[in-house]
């Protein structure tokens, strides 16, 4: 039997690094290992075996209501419906993406539609080009924009098809 001391070396597995590493025993309780120090990242944490035991999965209870048998229930509960709204499945959007979906969306609506309010022939975008409100540039990595605000002395903003870009200009 091996006696454990505070110093000693053991493996456990990292909080921080989340793999099995070289720790250093730093509380001992009762002679068992509550809290080590890892030798890899010096993060202090609570002591965890190398190897774990798999919890177990808690199953929820069969709900069977009245009237209904039980054979019903467990087919119920096997091809339960996600509650609307709910992304569903590993390929869903989230609604962090549903939200950039929607602000894409928006953004080329926008788009398009100051490309239809200007008829105008886009000029070519140049740093040392002088651009008025509302004209048409044809920029030769983000295509055809429209000038939305002017920053003087030396920037303006662009809306383009990707979004809404700061560039350089004369103002």
């Amino acid at each position: 039997m091996s006696s454990l001391a505070p110093g000693q070396r053991l493996e456990a597995r990292c909080t921080r690094c989340r793999d099995v590493t070289g720790h250093v025993i730093i509380a001992l309780v009762d002679g068992r290992v509550v809290k080590v120090e890892c030798c890899a990242c010096g993060s202090v944490h609570k002591y965890y075996p190398p190897e774990a035991p798999a919890r177990e999965v808690k199953h929820r209870a069969l709900r069977v209501r009245p009237g209904h048998e039980r054979g019903e229930a467990v087919l119920a509960a096997t091809r339960r419906q996600p509650r609307p709204g709910a992304a569903s499945g590993p390929g869903a959007p989230s609604r962090a993406g549903q939200h950039t979906a929607r602000l894409q969306a928006e953004l080329e609506r926008q788009w398009q539609d100051a490309l239809a309010r200007n008829p105008a022939t886009p000029e070519p975008y140049a740093m040392t080009g002088n651009y008025a409100l509302g004209a048409l540039v044809d920029h030769p990595s983000f295509g055809v924009g429209m000038v939305l605000a002017l920053t003087p002395p030396d920037k303006m903003e662009i809306l383009f098809r990707e979004g809404i870009k700061a560039l350089r200009c004369q103002c």
